[in-house]
Parts: C-alpha cells; structure tokens; sequence
C-alpha cells in the first residue's frame, strides 16, 4: 500500500509540472523591438515633505508608464531626441523635447514612448500636496517668455511654463558670461525650489556655491540664487512650490 500512495503522488507531481508548463507557454511574449515598463525602474533623487523625485530611465525604442502614485506630477525630459507623451483612451498626445517640462493632473498615468534609438530620462517630481487652483501652462497669445536684460544688454530670457500661485514652473537661459540673481522671498509663505540643471554651470544658494552637472537635482530652500555662464551658454529648470503661511 504504502509503494501505491507514493507511486500514484508522483504521477500527479508530474501531470501537475506539464500542466504548468503548458499554461506558461501560452502566455503572451513582450516584443524585444519595443518592450514596455513602467516607472517601478525609476530611481530616488530626492525626498522631502513637498516632493518626491525620481530618473525615469526611458531605454530606445520603448513605451514607459509613468505612475503617479495618485499625484499630481511634473515631468521633464532629459536627452538628445524627442519622446511621446501618450494619454489612455486617447489620441491626443504631445512630443517633448530635451529640457521640456510638463505639469500632470493626478490620475492620467500617461505613457512616455521613446521611438528613437538613444536612451533618454525623464526626472519625475510627484507633488505630494494638490490644490484645488488649476494649474494652467502658458501659452499664445500670453506673453510667456520675457528677454533678461542688464545694464541695457539683453543677456538672456525666462520662461514661464505653468503655474497656479502655489506650484510654478520656470525655464532661464543665459548667454555665455552671464549672471542671473533671483529672489524667492515671500511674504505668503515658504518657497521650496528644485533647480535642474540642463547644462553645467555654478550656483550660489543664499552664499553657498556649488557646481551643478546637467541633469542634477538640486533641492533648495534659498531665498536667492545666483546663476553664472561660463564660456558656454546654459539654461536650467525651476520648480517652485510655495506652502502658504498658517
């Protein structure tokens, strides 16, 4: 009896391993030409109370899903080639280019499709606080962009990308030489700054000096920053969430 009961467990043992077998080979392949992923890939750069921000790597040739974690997000494209901002159940879709930063509602969950052969990145900034104030993009016919002048030389420009009066969006650029202050003192309440570098330069954070690389993260809380070109020109990305005062 006891030869039987184990004979008759082995049998089941292996029917069961070729069922599973076959179940698995049934299933439905990833195409290597285009693979698709999502931002589990994504890698910490910074966290703090306000924000929580990620690399999302986007290898060539695929479409990633970018999670918002149920917040609201501002992407930014980093890389030599354009990538596709893609909606669910929609046709609508809008390309970014390298430097272009893009403010998303909680819940769209687009998908980021890289169609070229060169990987590019995307820096992922999840808002964890949401206002009620739509967040609106500048566009035509607003004045949007305005020239930076000193010392009646025009020496570069700024431009507004989104705002609401409690997250804004701002894109600089200086010519080689340059040095741009700004102040972020507010009588309304605390600014909390990100400063992403789309090109190498120095920084000064209210006296403290610091040489950011092309892509760097750089979370702040500075009242003033001060930016300089060397002998080329750069251009750099701002994020700016104010928390009213209580």
């Amino acid at each position: 009896m006891s030869h039987s009961f184990g004979f008759s467990r082995t049998a089941i043992l292996a029917m069961l391993m070729t069922l599973a077998g076959l179940a698995w080979s049934q299933l439905p392949k990833k195409s290597v030409d285009s693979p698709d992923t999502d931002s589990k890939s994504a890698q910490l750069a910074a966290e703090n109370a306000q924000y929580r921000v990620s690399r999302l790597p986007l290898p060539g040739g695929s479409t990633t899903k970018l999670v918002q974690h149920g917040h609201d997000v501002v992407i930014v494209l980093l890389g030599e080639g354009p990538a596709e901002l893609k909606f669910p159940n929609s046709t609508h879709s809008v390309n970014l280019k390298d430097g272009d930063a893009r403010f998303l509602e909680s819940g769209v969950n687009p998908g980021l499709a890289n169609d070229g052969d060169v990987s590019l990145q995307a820096v992922v900034i999840e808002l964890k606080q949401h206002w009620e104030a739509e967040v609106r993009s500048c566009a035509e016919p607003a004045k949007c962009t305005r020239p930076i002048s000193a010392e009646g030389s025009e020496i570069g420009e700024t431009t507004s990308l989104f705002t609401n009066g409690f997250i804004m969006g701002y894109r600089h650029h200086l010519v080689a030489g340059a040095t741009l202050t700004s102040s972020y003192f507010s009588s309304k309440g605390k600014d909390h700054l990100l400063l992403i570098p789309l090109a190498d330069l120095k920084a000064n954070f209210d006296g403290t000096s610091e040489e950011l690389k092309r892509g760097q993260v750089y979370p702040s809380e500075a009242t003033e920053i001060e930016v300089t070109a060397g002998e080329h020109a750069v251009s750099w990305i701002v994020i700016r969430v104010q928390t009213p005062k209580t």
